[in-house]
């Protein structure tokens, strides 16, 4: 519904138009008795005046666009001029005075107290002009009755009385009423701006209420993602307060470590197991003298409650009340720290890869070199003994110098097979001379304050790599010299055969073994404490200072016994020494003698033509002498290339081809790969001092016959001759050099 308008214009434009309309309405009922009368008394301009008079309310009710002021003006002047008409024309008896009484009335009404004043001095002038036009004859009237200008002057006061009276009192009544509605009205706007002005408090309470609820949600939502992210680390995270040490917060990681949420308890009752303080509580310099906060602290210890190791990140901060609290990380660097040794010491075990790296590399280096001193030495040697055998002084010189060679070529191999540059396979082997060689070099190495005892009773033979013999033996002795280092003492060294099944012994990790090789290392030195007997196998585990062992020495010696199926036994009591016993299953069969004799029956020699390639000069001269003895014809070059081009030129002219491995210019390799594609199946011998480049497989697989290993003994290299000759045709893969030509791992 709408409000009613309280203005007072409203009213007066409602008053009018209801005037209006009532006229036009209603006013037929007056208008025809007046036009009537008017017509049978003959008086045309009242009736003209009737007919334009309602024939303009009549317009001015159906047209609402004429103004309110104007509909009013004429309304009053009609009321005005009809009234002073029919004074005039009828006397102060007719409707005249009644239409007069109106108009100031009227006025008031539609226009207010001014003027309805100046309408009721327009009837004032009115009545006082009609009184003196009758007074002085000036109009008159068909019915005039006696003294009628005293009459007219006491009816005229009468009516301009009650008139006044009338119209003043309707005026204030207007007026009273506009202020009432001006009030009212003031009183609407002001409720209105009122309701305008809680509306809009109404809407900023409402997107205040809506702003906190979202900074809530928002501020909820953060908090959920705090506990998310905190709860989600791999680390103890709490709150506590700097005074009563009470927990305040903790993340689930540390709940989870601690047995639940604990907050409330003291921190140190938690974490610690305490009933007191800590005496080194961090707390205290987290804060200055004057209480501010003097930043990140950081810190490691192993909880004594847990047994693991934290890194501690320690501050002071702000808690929600303001007041300062410790907040703790701990990160459990316990894992870490073991990564970080296992890092450190596989940094050492690169160093000793490198330096053991470093060490093959020089060892390949001087075994080849080596190899092809002693492949002149041990040629020209058996050359000699074949020339001199008449004379049997020169003949056992020439032994000595020939065993003396072969122990050297026997040692070249060891090395490049300790600095595994050679291959290694357990073979049949005998301890015995592992054991003999070992002493010799310690006796070289151990000062004289340190006296050596052998006793070495045992030939059996054992199923074992000899570089890693070495190592067993080597390390147990060092070990030994090194606990009677400074004081010196006695290292006695026992090789003798053990019959477990007889002697009702058991050995762990031995079972079915009846036959067995002992080794006894025993020494006179400081001895080993409990504590360190139960760890002297552990890698790494070591009780020198630095830099005189890297731990690894025993660990090394347990893993080859135990690879070989046997057992090591430790004795030990501090200044009493130490006894170290292994024990090695026997081999099933002897180990064969790997030197061959200095005095065979002449090797089987040929007809054939050879090439004969070799970088040396002297090993090209020894082999064109040697396989020249043999009855072949030789063409020797020391060019690859010059080799090369001299088959090329004819490679009908040779039956056999031997070559060296590593030469400049072009490797004994690719001369065999270029001879074989002009020589399909052409017996061809490669031989080397040492080489990382190509084994006796992969030379066997691009068709080489025979490979062998200088030093070359002179029956080994006739044979290999004649077996290349012989099996040209066979397979490749199925035949195996003469003994004494693997020379992978040194012969006992």
């Amino acid at each position: 519904m709408e409000a009613v308008p309280l203005s007072l214009q409203y009213w007066r434009e409602r008053i009018l138009g209801v005037i209006y309309l009532s006229v036009a309405g209603l006013g037929g009922i007056a208008y025809l008795p007046s036009v009537y009368l008017s017509l049978k008394e003959q008086i045309w301009w009242l009736a003209i005046f009737n007919t334009v008079g309602y024939s303009w309310f009549l317009v001015a009710a159906c047209f609402r666009r004429i103004g309110f002021k104007a509909k009013a003006a004429i309304l009053l002047l009609f009321i005005y001029a009809l009234g002073v008409a029919l004074l005039l024309r009828l006397g102060p008896f007719a409707a005249g005075p009644i239409w007069l009484f109106v108009f100031p009335v009227m006025a008031g009404l539609l226009f207010g107290m001014q003027t309805a004043l100046l309408c009721l001095l327009l009837n004032g002038l009115t009545v006082f002009g009609f009184g003196l036009m009758i007074a002085v004859e000036l109009h008159t009237l068909e019915f005039m009755p006696p003294n009628m200008v005293t009459k007219w002057w006491v009816i005229g006061a009468n009516f301009l009385l009650l008139d006044m009276v009338a119209t003043l009192s309707l005026a204030v009544l207007v007026r009273g009423l506009k202020n009432a509605l001006d009030e009212q009205q003031r009183i609407q706007s002001s409720l209105k701006e009122k309701h305008t002005e809680l509306q809009n408090t109404n809407v900023m309470l409402t997107r205040e209420i809506t702003d906190r609820q979202r900074a809530e949600a928002e501020l909820k939502n953060s908090h959920e993602i705090l506990l998310t992210v905190v709860d989600s680390i791999d680390a103890d995270i709490f709150v506590a307060d700097m005074e009563t040490h009470e927990i305040l917060l903790m993340n689930r990681h540390m709940q989870e470590n601690y047995g639940g949420d604990r907050t409330g308890e003291q921190c140190w009752r938690v974490f610690l197991d305490r009933e007191a303080a800590c005496g080194n509580c961090p707390v205290s310099t987290l804060v200055d003298a004057e209480g501010h906060p003097t930043g990140l602290k950081v810190w490691e210890d192993t909880n004594a409650t847990t047994g693991r190791q934290h890194l501690n990140f320690d501050r002071a901060i702000r808690w929600t009340d303001g007041r300062l609290v410790q907040l703790q990380i701990a990160m459990d660097v316990t894992e870490l720290t073991r990564i970080q040794k296992e890092k450190l010491n596989l940094e050492v075990q690169l160093r000793q890869a490198q330096k053991m790296e470093a060490i093959g590399t020089l060892a390949g280096g001087i075994a080849h070199d080596f190899n092809n001193i002693l492949a002149a030495i041990i040629g020209y040697t058996e050359i000699t003994l074949e020339v001199g055998r008449a004379n049997e002084q020169v003949v056992k010189y020439l032994r000595e110098v020939l065993t003396a060679a072969h122990r050297a070529k026997d040692l070249t191999a060891q090395i490049l097979t300790f600095s595994r540059q050679a291959e290694v396979a357990p073979r049949p082997m005998r301890l015995r001379s592992i054991i003999q060689e070992t002493v010799k070099l310690l006796r070289a190495s151990l000062p004289t304050t340190i006296a050596i005892e052998e006793d070495i009773r045992s030939n059996t033979p054992i199923v074992a790599d000899p570089t890693q013999m070495h190592q067993v033996v080597m390390n147990l002795a060092t070990n030994a010299a090194h606990a009677m280092e400074g004081e010196g003492g006695r290292l006695a060294i026992l090789l003798d055969d053990i019959d477990l099944e007889a002697e009702g012994e058991v050995v762990d990790g031995m079972d079915g073994v009846a036959q067995a090789v002992q080794l006894v290392v025993q020494d006179s030195g400081k001895g080993m404490a409990p504590s360190v007997l139960e760890r002297i196998f552990d890698p790494y585990f070591t009780t020198k200072v630095k830099g005189k062992g890297t731990g690894m020495g025993l660990a090394v010696v347990h893993g080859i016994v135990k690879s070989y199926g046997g057992e090591i036994q430790v004795e030990s009591e501090p200044s009493q020494g130490s006894c170290f016993r292994i024990l090695i299953p026997a081999a099933d069969r002897p180990k064969t003698e790997a030197h061959p004799s200095p005095l065979t029956e002449n090797a089987i020699g040929g007809s054939e033509s050879i090439l004969v390639v070799d970088d040396e000069p002297q090993i090209v001269d020894l082999l064109r002498v040697m396989l020249s003895s043999m009855g072949y014809r030789v063409s020797a070059f020391t060019d690859s290339l010059e080799a090369l081009a001299a088959f090329e030129a004819d490679p009908q002219n040779f039956q056999i081809v031997l070559t060296d491995m590593t030469m400049p210019g072009m490797t004994g390799e690719e001369l065999a790969l270029r001879v074989l594609a002009l020589r399909p199946g052409l017996p061809l011998i490669l031989t080397t001092g040492f080489s990382e480049r190509i084994n006796e497989a992969q030379a066997r697989r691009i068709g080489i016959r025979k490979f062998l290993y200088k030093p070359i003994v002179r029956e080994n290299l006739a044979t290999a001759l004649r077996e290349a000759v012989q099996d040209q045709d066979a397979d490749r893969g199925q035949h195996q050099t003469g003994a004494g030509n693997q020379v992978f791992s040194p012969p006992d």
